[in-house]
């Protein structure tokens, strides 16, 4: 039955979409919405189990994804054969970190060989999804029906956790697929909320002007704003400039970027509203979500595992960063297991709002956001475009690393630059790098986003060290 949206309905948002008219509450949902919240129940209490009772959990799912992939997927019946059958109870953190880790060249190598030539059965229909990732290296993996549940599942969480209001106003500002291209053509909402009475979801394509984005904010005037944290730094900017205002804003939720604290702060002093992060990729979905009750994540262990190891591979602790090592539990048409995504982490301590879901302090960036130096070290450049701003007209900047020793800034500016400001920026950039680098200046009217929306700050094109 399709699910009734009765006014009614939206007194309360909740209470679950009903599918049948005559009974509004309790509600009655449909068959793919009682699955969710179905899964939803069990989610609301596995997130307060202790770590242990976790990953015994996780433990025993994966020991039935090792076995389906040993003899179903060419690729894991070659590389693992019988190291990765195990009986139930038997797979411990030690077998597990036998296992080897998977890279994307793995992945673009195998091809095909990646994926299940017996799908179990209630896991279709499959699609395809394609991603060119944190190294820039393109991948195509299938996902099935079970996993965009889970992903619903941990974004239902995600605004249970934070308390939204389901009735409410959305504007989505970020890279359109063709049907949020569509809706933003036409100037129609969709929905939100999902297995709930939703309120309205407008959407603006990432790459209009700010100035052109900030008109359309001002004209939807949402409760709700969900966009990439550097778009987010260029709203509040213009925003500040022109003093605009969104009266009816509550809260700003940013994905897919890392967000630095500046833009935390000033969404704060600029709009008097938070902001709640959270890390997703494409291959995985919603992963980790910002706690309730603090500024760090916490991993979604019912959809995943997340390792955060070092340079021998060695798990980090606490306060420790490394790179995330990440399988889905749940993802049998193209396994992907011990899965090194190229984006890196910082390991926290357990969560003093009593959840067990691990913790991440940091999500810090990508492995082509890392500064290489004439040593072969790296580190994660940080600095801040309001620093540069205050100095120079600079819109909008980038650091693209040409080689160990070559640093080509880029600058969207207001008008030219006097060799004063350019000195000064100079000495400011480098003091944020830490290192003699030498910079070079070039002007240009637009940096431009990527496929995907996203824009990176700080750019190397250094070749990384082997095996990443």
């Amino acid at each position: 039955m399709t699910p009734v949206r009765r006014g009614g309905d939206m007194t309360d948002p909740r209470i679950p979409l009903t599918a049948h008219g005559s009974v509004v509450w309790p509600a009655i949902p449909s068959p793919k919405d009682a699955a969710l919240l179905a899964l939803m129940y069990q989610w609301d209490q596995s997130q307060w189990w202790p770590p242990e009772t976790l990953l015994a959990a996780q433990f025993r799912q994966l020991e039935g994804l090792l076995a389906h992939a040993v003899e179903t997927v060419p690729y894991y019946r070659k590389r693992l054969g019988t190291a990765a059958k195990f009986r139930p109870g038997r797979l411990t953190m030690d077998k597990w970190r036998r296992l080897p880790i998977l890279r994307r060249q793995d992945i673009q190598e195998a091809g095909p060989a990646l994926t299940s030539r017996n799908l179990p059965k209630g896991h279709g229909p499959t699609r395809d999804v394609s991603t060119s990732g944190s190294t820039g290296r393109p991948i195509t993996i299938k996902t099935t029906q079970i996993t965009r549940l889970f992903v619903s599942v941990s974004n239902l969480r995600y605004h249970l956790w934070h308390e939204r209001d389901f009735s409410a106003k959305v504007a989505s500002i970020r890279a359109l697929d063709k049907a949020t291209a569509k809706f933003a053509a036409a100037g129609k909402a969709g929905s939100w909320a999902v297995a709930h009475p939703s309120g309205p979801i407008f959407y603006c394509d990432v790459t209009k002007p700010v100035s052109e984005q900030l008109a359309w904010l001002q004209r939807q005037n949402p409760n709700y704003l969900l966009t990439f944290p550097s778009n987010l730094a260029a709203l509040l900017r213009l925003s500040q400039e022109k003093g605009v205002t969104l009266p009816d804003l509550c809260e700003v939720i940013t994905l897919s970027e890392v967000l630095d604290p500046d833009v935390r702060d000033a969404c704060e002093r600029i709009w008097g509203v938070p902001v709640t992060d959270s890390y997703s990729t494409q291959e995985f979905g919603l992963i980790a979500l910002q706690c309730p009750d603090h500024l760090h994540y916490h991993v979604q262990s019912e959809l995943a595992m997340i390792e955060v190891l070092g340079p021998g591979d060695e798990p980090c602790g606490p306060g420790e960063t490394g790179r995330m090592v990440i399988t889905s539990l749940v993802n049998f048409a193209t396994p992907l297991i011990r899965y090194e995504i190229g984006d890196y982490a910082e390991a926290g301590e357990p969560c003093s709002c009593g959840r067990g879901l691990p913790v991440l302090n940091r999500i810090l960036g990508r492995v082509r956001n890392m500064a290489t130096l004439p040593s072969g070290d790296q580190f994660w450049p940080r600095f801040y475009s309001d620093d540069l701003a205050a100095i120079a007209p600079v819109r909008q900047a980038q650091l693209v690393q040409r080689s160990v020793h070559e640093i080509e800034v880029r600058l969207v500016v207001g008008r030219d630059l006097t060799g004063d400001e350019e000195e000064r920026l100079r000495k400011v950039i480098l003091e944020y790098l830490g290192h003699p680098f030498t910079l070079r200046f070039t002007y240009v009217d637009e940096i431009p986003r990527s496929a995907s929306g996203k824009f990176e700050d700080f750019l190397s094109l250094v070749g990384q060290p082997a095996g990443r």
